[in-house]
């Protein structure tokens, strides 16, 4: 239903007034911030262009300038516990972890990150990196639905980089929903959703920005491309923290 025709990737950069439709946001530590909406209605999702389900968002700017990573691995957990609490599922849930992206590009290799940080071996949790469609020649949520079918999980996680609007969330922002997401569509690719529609069971993604839109670029830094000046350490540092909230699950 959402092909990218909005070109944003994080429910708080899309130009509305989130509040008016029930956003709430309460201050967290290291001078974070933590926001959650549910779109719970087809008109709220036709008046955001947002899929339905719920939504949080973590902003903490000064990440990578504190020891918060304790910190943020917990609340990452605490958000992946309650939206895996509404869906009901059965204590012996087969879960599969998607690692979204391209791991051969530093800033769209998060997937890969999480997936290779996570604890080998916990009984019915499956892991697995589809790579993107310009080297697979597979449509990458055809190749999460196969792959879903083959191990019969119960529920998806998948993992991507994002695109953001402004410069200073690149890395600093974490959003997790239930609403799905769309591989690509950061470089406008218009890929199929990859959602608990398309899958058939529940869908959480989890998504860092760590790609500025091009528009931003032309129009702030028309002869840079921007990505964190620390991109690699920033992108162990979170997918480590994604990693470890996932492990928690299961402990």
């Amino acid at each position: 239903m959402f092909k990218n025709k909005t070109m944003f990737e994080l429910i708080d950069e899309c130009g509305k007034d989130l509040e008016r439709y029930g956003y709430s946001i309460k201050s967290i530590e290291y001078d974070g911030v933590l926001g959650y909406m549910e779109i719970e209605s087809e008109g709220k999702s036709r008046a955001l262009k947002l899929a339905k389900g719920e939504y949080f968002i973590i902003n903490i700017p000064s990440l990578y300038e504190k020891d918060c990573e304790e910190y943020l691995t917990k609340i990452v957990n605490n958000c992946l516990q309650k939206l895996l609490k509404s869906f009901d599922l059965d204590i012996n849930a087969k879960i599969l972890i998607v690692g979204l992206g391209n791991p051969n590009i530093m800033a769209d290799s998060l997937g890969k990150v999480v997936v290779d940080s996570m604890v080998d071996g916990i009984c019915g949790v499956y892991k697995f990196c589809p790579n993107i469609y310009a080297i697979t020649g597979i449509d990458t949520s055809d190749f999460v639905l196969y792959v879903k079918e083959g191990v019969k999980a119960d529920c998806v996680i998948a993992i991507d980089s994002l695109a953001t609007n402004n410069l200073s969330r690149l890395g600093t922002s974490l959003q997790l929903t239930s609403g799905g997401i769309s591989a690509g569509s950061g470089v406008r690719t218009n890929p199929n959703r990859i959602d608990s529609e398309k899958l058939g069971v529940p869908c959480i993604s989890i998504g860092v920005p760590f790609m500025l839109y091009s528009s931003v670029i032309e129009k702030e830094l028309p002869d840079l491309l921007l990505t964190p000046k620390d991109i690699r350490s920033n992108i162990t540092m979170i997918g480590g923290v994604i990693a470890r909230s996932i492990d928690m699950l299961f402990n």
